[in-house]
């Protein structure tokens, strides 16, 4: 569900990949020029559209979502869809569900080295907050949760460049941008997924979750100069402690959690998910012009 996202096609990509068969799910899915796929338009807020096009499936990844700052579509797409598509699945017996969700579930640092179930959510957004509605429908189903960190890659609208827009906005950096981010490629998300996807649902994942990023955090300073090799920002040149960002922040529009967000280690551990799938990370965390 969510084939034609940032996300979504980046795990059906990966499916493909390994040869297995897909059904790509949409709201509007893209034409595919690969035969052997099946294509089906269903929205999450049309039970039986999701139960028609969920007909011969085995395994669902949930890679829907809206991630706007509507509160009402937030809860109507991401907890109520959710719950519908947890139906849906119930009506053809299909056990295997993964679902797509974020560390921002975790609300603000800062977060050190965190295990799985070491850290209570405390989502301060209601997006967050309809995603952490979502993953309990998909648990309580007995599905699995990847919360994920950090995404980028190609096709990226939201992290680098939202990234960029906090720091040029504040100008400068916060305590020299030390604090070290949790994130993964697009690919490696994709990689993930779709090996978990391909496997029989293990008794370890029912109603688990895993945190789904790069086993090294990097740090917002290299983040930044990440972001300007791509042209997105000329990086700060003064630096202030956190306390300080917060008034500065507050006087150009900024939230608490704006300055969280460049501000505060989120940095979640990820090893289980490496060990479930035995597959590699890719070499290079960032692209390889950063710094």
């Amino acid at each position: 569900m969510g084939s034609s996202g940032f996300l979504g096609g980046a795990v059906l990509d990966a499916l493909r990949n390994m040869g297995v068969a897909c059904t790509s799910i949409a709201r509007r899915p893209l034409a595919s020029s690969r035969p052997a796929m099946r294509v089906v338009a269903a929205d999450l807020l049309d039970v039986e559209s999701l139960t028609d096009a969920l007909a011969g499936v085995d395994v669902i990844v949930h890679a829907a979502s809206y991630t706007g700052s509507d509160t009402a579509r937030c809860e109507e797409v991401n907890a109520f869809g959710t719950e519908n598509l947890v139906t849906a699945a119930a009506h053809h017996g299909i056990e295997h569900i993964v679902y797509l969700s974020t560390i921002g579930v975790y609300g603000p640092g800062p977060h050190r080295n965190v295990m799985e179930g070491e850290l209570a959510p405390a989502p301060v957004t209601a997006l967050s907050a309809s995603r952490l509605t979502a993953e309990n429908h998909v648990r309580r189903y007995g599905g699995l949760v990847l919360r994920s960190g950090f995404v980028h890659g190609p096709g990226d609208r939201w992290f680098l460049p939202g990234l960029a827009h906090l720091v040029t906005t504040l100008g400068v950096w916060i305590d020299d941008g030390v604090a070290r981010q949790s994130v993964i490629s697009r690919g490696d998300v994709g990689r993930l997924t779709a090996a978990i996807a391909a496997r029989p649902l293990h008794t370890a994942w029912r109603g688990g979750m895993r945190h789904l990023a790069h086993p090294n955090a990097v740090t917002v300073r290299e983040l930044v100069h990440a972001a300007a090799a791509e042209g997105l920002l000329t990086p700060p040149i003064d630096s202030v402690d956190f306390e300080e960002a917060l008034r500065i922040g507050r006087k150009r529009g900024l939230s608490a959690r704006h300055i969280d967000l460049i501000g505060h280690d989120h940095h979640y551990v990820s090893t289980r998910v490496w060990a479930d799938t035995a597959l590699d990370p890719s070499p290079e965390v960032l692209s390889p012009h950063s710094p």
